[in-house]
């Protein structure tokens, strides 16, 4: 299936079984839990979270790893433990998981995080570029300290539980992965408009607030970049 794996979905596979048994382990399922596999590709996670007592519902757009997993896991749809869905993540609606878990394409990386954040779920575990890995935990007055960094801190507790080196991935990529781990926290902001404030700022991030707002309170002169999500929050709050 590699040899010509669908490239418009940005995907990589990952051919190190360990490192696939460590994401799931990560997990810390229990019987019965309901879990969502995001981009199960040739089924390297799916294999091991079959083995678990579980309810496994996986997202895959490419017809030929849809046609694929429905073939070779056809007895668990039959039974009701394996669910399978052809169609992008980005296009499902958000719903109530115990765990979700895959090896996301790079390119949309920031799209499924947002969309992931709109389930409930009480943890998720993802492969993703380590480079992105590194924006969703910076902090304030780091380079990689963005939009990105803020929004996903809002909304989440976000650890990096460890690099993965390129080799183990086909087709090889150009960069390394890290594993993360997610857990959701409650936010009684209004993430729409707060985003749309913070796409504002972070466009001009090096620019004061004082110029970029017409704001003169509290924090004027400090930069986006400068602020933690709770300073954020609060100049936010005032215009």
């Amino acid at each position: 299936m590699t040899g010509n794996f669908p490239k418009k979905f940005g995907q990589v596979f990952l051919r190190d079984k360990n490192i696939a048994a460590k994401e799931v382990r990560l997990l810390s399922v229990r019987d019965g839990d309901e879990i969502l596999e995001i981009g199960p590709g040739d089924g390297i996670l799916t294999d091991i979270l079959l083995s678990y007592p579980v309810k496994l519902t996986a997202v895959e757009p490419d017809h030929r790893f849809y046609e694929s997993l429905a073939i070779k896991y056809a007895e668990s749809i039959y039974t009701g433990k394996f669910k399978i869905l052809k169609e992008s993540f980005l296009d499902i609606p958000p719903a109530n998981y115990n765990h979700i878990i895959g090896n996301i394409p790079y390119n949309i990386s920031s799209q499924i995080l947002f969309h992931l954040l709109d389930f409930n779920f009480e943890s998720a575990v993802m492969m993703v570029q380590k480079e992105f890995a590194l924006r969703l935990v910076a902090k304030p007055g780091t380079k990689d300290y963005s939009r990105l960094s803020v929004n996903a801190g809002l909304r989440s507790n976000i650890k990096i539980i460890s690099n993965v080196n390129r080799q183990v991935f086909s087709p090889v990529p150009g960069v390394d992965s890290s594993i993360i781990e997610i857990r959701k926290k409650s936010c009684d902001i209004d993430i729409k408009n707060f985003d749309a404030f913070l796409i504002k700022i972070f466009t001009m991030r090096r620019k004061k607030l004082s110029t970029i707002l017409n704001y003169s309170g509290p924090l004027s002169e400090k930069r986006p970049g400068e602020l933690t999500i709770d300073q954020l929050i609060m100049v936010y709050s005032r215009i």
